[in-house]
């Protein structure tokens, strides 16, 4: 080592404290001074969130740390971009994806205290999990010229109540001066600061509470862990807009709806961004549709439920959640769960924020009802129950279920408390008794959906895919496309691909691409009964894999409000 580079490393070392005396005995290692609030309290909002923490004994050195937050209490991964998990251990994530700051006071070998400031990412998550969060701690000068950043993810787990954990896990005791000399890291305190544009307030109002957890590097491993919290009040609950939608379709599969018939059910609940989340939700269906007694008796445990462990004699549907939160939609089945009482609903939600949620039927004015209490407080913009026909169906047909006031009621409670109760005309395809239908335009008239695409481009290595969708009648909420492998997507692809429906351009979340998945969806109004996509160079990853002649093939499925998904397959062959 050379003479400049050794005097300035005994420079930084005395700096550090590497020559000073152990201090004192201190108190037992603990947790104080906790803070977790919003700048702005009201319910629902965007608001920076602060955390701050101290530890009573910073020699144990901090090992672990899980903090909780309260239920509703939640991040957006979807409102800034990603970075790569190698993009963060290099320090090279992009400046669009930092989503806060943090500012880290400790001391280095028991002696001098140093603060290191550093920046939170929003990073790319497991398959499993809702979202994943980076910190890079950067010593200041000089020291950063010794000591390299501090690198550490944090892991996001949902809790049973549906509230979300924050953890750390194998703190760094130390940190290498030039690669070589170790100097010990006790943490004194942490302050997290996350953006507005990231994090969401709950939309529930009252107390709510954070918990904090952690270990140290002294424990042993049988050890409890310190814990603590801290509590903020929500305020201006009523002030959130609540609005949900809701939709139900009976489709005989192009046979009779006649009484004693076992057609497909599907009930739609959608709700607009920004809305309050729902706290309860139920759904009562027309007169002329009633449960199969039998098919009840073959039920699933509770405990078997929460296990996931089911016979699938005992499911009768399937659910779909999608959230604005997630890369990814949720999805599983619906079974019959035996109870005290009559049997519930169990829907097992699987995917990165797995969800099991019951319902509870019953009666009312002799109608069957389904009701969902206790909803997490977590925005659902789609929530899509399918019971399917046939023999072992569910549901069936006790009456005129082709009336022209063949209606069903939903009755939906908010997280801030209000409540919104609606009348609505059911939707059914199938033939019904003497031909008729039920009046309201949608009837045995609903068309099957259609797709054009045309590729092209292939001889200056250019390609050019444009898709045309129509509805048959019924308006398209969401379409999803899976793109042949010669049309694998770049990151980033959903910035350069042009989507339009009902004469407007559908633009940022909503738009999706990844891999060779495109989605659009939360198209405008009531939904759109066309839409196009042009997909250009640009967007595609390997341009000259798309060669003249060659076929391709899309598979396309469209969601329409009260009828059960559509799937398309569409070939087209590519043209010069």
């Amino acid at each position: 080592m050379g003479t400049f580079r050794r005097s300035l490393l005994f420079v930084v070392l005395a700096t550090l404290g590497l020559f000073a005396f152990a201090p004192s005995a201190q108190a037992a290692f603990g947790l104080s001074g906790l803070q977790a609030t919003p700048a702005n309290t009201d319910a629902g909002v965007r608001s920076d969130f602060h955390t701050h923490l101290e530890i009573t004994s910073p020699a144990d050195q901090l090992r672990d740390l899980t903090v909780s937050l309260p239920p509703g209490l939640s991040g957006n991964p979807q409102s800034v971009p990603k970075c790569s998990v190698d993009q963060l251990n290099a320090d090279s994530c992009p400046a669009g994806s930092q989503i806060g700051t943090t500012s880290v006071h400790l001391t280095t070998l028991s002696l001098v205290p140093l603060t290191v400031d550093g920046s939170v990412y929003n990073v790319a998550p497991e398959s499993d999990e809702p979202a994943r969060l980076g910190i890079v701690l950067r010593p200041p000068d000089p020291t950063h010229l010794l000591l390299p950043p501090i690198i550490n993810q944090v892991q996001v787990k949902l809790r049973p109540d549906f509230g979300l954990d924050t953890i750390l896990t194998d703190l760094p005791k130390e940190a290498k001066v030039l690669s070589l000399v170790p100097a010990g890291i006790q943490i004194n305190s942490i302050d997290l600061d996350l953006d507005g544009a990231f994090m969401r307030n709950p939309t529930s109002c009252g107390t709510q509470t954070t918990g904090f957890s952690a270990r140290s590097w002294a424990m042993s491993e049988g050890d409890p862990a310190v814990t603590g919290t801290t509590t903020f009040e929500s305020t201006n609950c009523k002030t959130q807009p609540y609005d949900p939608k809701a939709s139900l379709h009976v489709d005989g599969d192009g046979k009779s709806l006649s009484p004693g018939s076992r057609p497909t059910v599907t009930s739609v609940i959608t709700q607009a961004d920004g809305e309050a989340n729902n706290q309860r939700a139920a759904v009562l269906l027309p007169d002329a549709l009633g449960v199969d007694g039998p098919r009840l008796e073959q039920s699933c445990s509770m405990d078997d439920f929460q296990t996931g462990s089911c016979a699938a004699t005992t499911k009768v549907g399937k659910a779909t959640a999608v959230s604005p939160l997630l890369d990814s939609d949720l999805s599983g089945p619906v079974y019959v769960v035996g109870g005290d009482g009559l049997p519930m609903l169990g829907v097992d939600l699987k995917g990165p924020l797995p969800l099991k949620i019951l319902g509870s039927p019953g009666f009312k004015d002799g109608r069957v009802e389904t009701t969902f209490e206790g909803l997490p407080d977590l925005p659902l913009s789609r929530f899509e129950l399918v019971f399917p026909g046939g023999p072992t169906g569910l549901l069936r047909v006790t009456g005129n279920l082709c009336a022209k006031s063949s209606t069903f009621n939903a009755d939906f409670t908010s997280q801030a408390g209000q409540t919104v109760s609606k009348t609505l005309p059911t939707t059914e395809t199938g033939s019904c008794p003497g031909g008729g239908g039920n009046g309201n335009g949608n009837g045995n008239q609903a068309k099957k959906p259609r797709a054009r695409i045309k590729v092209a481009g292939a001889k200056r290595h250019r390609p050019r895919v444009s898709i045309r969708v129509r509805s048959g009648g019924a308006a398209m909420r969401a379409v999803r496309v899976k793109l042949p492998r010669a049309l694998k997507l770049r990151r980033g692809a959903g910035k350069r691909i042009v989507v339009k429906a009902a004469g407007k351009r559908i633009r940022g979340k909503k738009v999706i691409a990844k891999g060779r998945t495109l989605k659009v969806r939360g198209l405008p109004g009531k939904g759109a009964k066309s839409l196009t996509v042009g997909i250009r160079r640009p967007a595609i990853a390997k341009p000259r894999s798309v060669r003249k002649g060659k076929k391709l093939t899309f598979r396309l499925k469209i969601m329409r409000p009260g009828q059960k998904p559509a799937n398309l397959k569409v070939s087209a062959r590519v043209k010069k």
